[in-house]
């Protein structure tokens, strides 16, 4: 035996194909055990580009010449493109408008819409603003007169005596300052409140210049009434009173003789049509003639006078047609009434 081993044809052939096939189970085995995770594996990968045609081969004659590139050798890898950065950019701003601005126009109309709403919810409609006249006694056992306020509106308080000159304050008496903060005007007979409570009330001491007994107003909160002006009237004469010519009957000054004053008559009022002068309004209750003027009346002769804030005065007559007057530069002024509104704009 020469110690040579001849194998069949066959057996070679068979031999060969199972080595190929465990060597490509081989690679692919090791292909899932390499490291990075897959894609990264996918981009690595070796991608064969087929062979070029002869054609299209630098120096060949082709239909594309000689000044062609070379196409890919076989075997080389390709790196995948990059991103393209435009559309990175146009992400990136959508990203921080969704991150900055989260609502949208039309959810912030909506927003302010609904504010809007509710703020008009809360405050209500607005009040009605009155400028009055108060009647204050400084006797005992009188009743204090009653001021309406509205939280945000202030209310000013001006103090007259009798014949309506102003009666300066000395001091000012709160009972509730937190909720009703009141301070003094530059001009010595008025203060301001400003209210700051929706609901609640207190009461208001004004020390009278020459009067151990203060004037005492209550301060009352609403929410649909606003007294923005008052005039507090104090049955007495004040320190600034002009001494009278002669003496005049103490008139009983009622809620009805003010409002008359203020020039708001009661319902049961009619008015009398005036001719003569702008300065004047009268009206007829009952068998009793109120006139409402700056005017100071000559004749005929009244029953009473009241005199208001500016030098507005009212004077209380029994029916009467004619009225003289003097005006401001002391001419005579004669006035007519009759049925009717007046025919002359009031000034």
């Amino acid at each position: 035996m020469t110690g040579k081993h001849d194998f069949p044809f066959p057996v070679l052939v068979v031999s060969a194909f199972l080595l190929f096939v465990l060597g490509a189970a081989v690679d692919r085995f090791l292909s899932f055990i390499a490291p990075g995770p897959p894609s990264v594996r996918a981009s690595t990968k070796t991608v064969t580009t087929p062979p070029a045609d002869e054609s299209e081969t630098p120096g060949r004659s082709g239909k594309f010449g000689p000044n062609v590139p070379a196409a890919t050798p076989p075997g080389t890898s390709v790196s995948p493109s990059p991103p393209d950065p435009s559309l990175f950019h146009q992400e990136a701003v959508r990203e921080s408008i969704r991150k900055n601005f989260p609502l949208t126009p039309q959810d912030i109309g909506l927003i302010r819409r609904t504010l809007s709403e509710t703020q008009k919810a809360i405050h209500g409609p607005p009040p009605v603003g009155r400028a009055i006249s108060v009647s204050v006694s400084l006797d005992p056992g009188a009743p204090f007169p009653e001021i309406h306020l509205v939280p945000g509106i202030a209310t000013t308080i001006t103090v007259v005596d009798a014949t309506g000159a102003p009666w300066p304050i000395e001091d000012v008496i709160v009972g509730n300052q937190k909720g009703f903060p009141v301070k003094k005007l530059t001009t010595s007979n008025g203060v301001v409140v400003e209210p700051k409570n929706n609901v609640g009330w207190t009461s208001l001491s004004l020390v009278l210049r020459g009067r151990g007994t203060p004037a005492v107003l209550k301060l009352v909160d609403s929410d649909s009434v606003s007294d923005t002006r008052v005039t507090a009237r104090i049955e007495a004469r004040g320190p600034n009173a002009a001494p009278p010519v002669f003496q005049e009957p103490k008139p009983v000054v009622t809620a009805r003789i003010l409002s008359f004053l203020d020039g708001v008559p009661p319902p049961s009022a009619r008015e009398m049509r005036v001719s003569g002068t702008k300065d004047m309004e009268a009206w007829v209750d009952g068998n009793r003639l109120y006139v409402r003027t700056h005017l100071d009346v000559l004749a005929p002769a009244w029953s009473f006078t009241v005199s208001g804030p500016n030098g507005m005065r009212l004077y209380v007559f029994p029916p009467v047609s004619v009225i003289t007057a003097a005006g401001d530069d002391g001419e005579m002024v004669t006035v007519e009434l009759g049925e009717g509104e007046s025919d002359v704009p009031k000034g």
